[in-house]
């Protein structure tokens, strides 16, 4: 994933890869953005192979979120905004996240949520991450990440019964 964002950047630096609402993001901003957070999220403690939970409204850090997990070689966990907190605690316990990267909702408690489930060490609030971020360093992380590696686990809607991870390796996600 590293790679294929680097290469974009590169060969399309000042052209448009996003648009969200009224913003318009190029390729080299999204490239130094998914790199800043890579870094916010390397200082916090996320290493390669941890499971990174991601529960955000849809946002331009939504996809950050997504590639700089990525390029920690960590295991990214989309968790659907709308989800309740005995749906989150389940699937974050299950999946075994360290950390939760989240936006906060007056309905939900985010710290109740952590206090039930041994494996969350972390909450990393979207507000509190922009300043981070804008400090952060736009070197992408060196860590190697393999084909084989675990790269997302996605959660199926559970109609049946409890929700069922979903393990996918890089190479599901690149194509390759």
């Amino acid at each position: 994933m590293k790679k294929i964002l680097e290469q974009a950047a590169e060969k399309f630096g000042d052209r448009t890869a996003l648009v969200f609402k009224d913003q318009e993001v190029t390729y080299a901003q999204f490239r130094d953005n998914v790199a800043r957070l890579a870094n916010v999220l390397a200082a916090q403690g996320i290493q390669k192979g941890d499971k990174v939970g991601i529960y955000l409204p849809n946002c331009l850090e939504y996809a950050y979120s997504y590639l700089a997990i990525f390029a920690l070689g960590a295991v990214g966990v989309p968790l659907d905004f709308m989800l309740k907190s005995d749906e989150l605690e389940s699937i974050l316990d299950h999946s075994e996240a360290k950390a939760l990267i989240a936006f906060p909702r007056k309905d939900v408690d985010l710290q109740a949520i952590a206090q039930k489930t041994s494996s969350l060490e972390k909450i990393l609030l979207l507000p509190e991450l922009g300043p981070q971020m804008g400090q952060a360093s736009t070197d992408m992380p060196q860590t190697e990440v393999m084909d084989s590696d675990p790269s997302l686990i996605m959660y199926t809607s559970g109609t049946t019964g409890k929700p069922k991870g979903i393990l996918l390796n890089t190479k599901h996600l690149e194509g390759s």
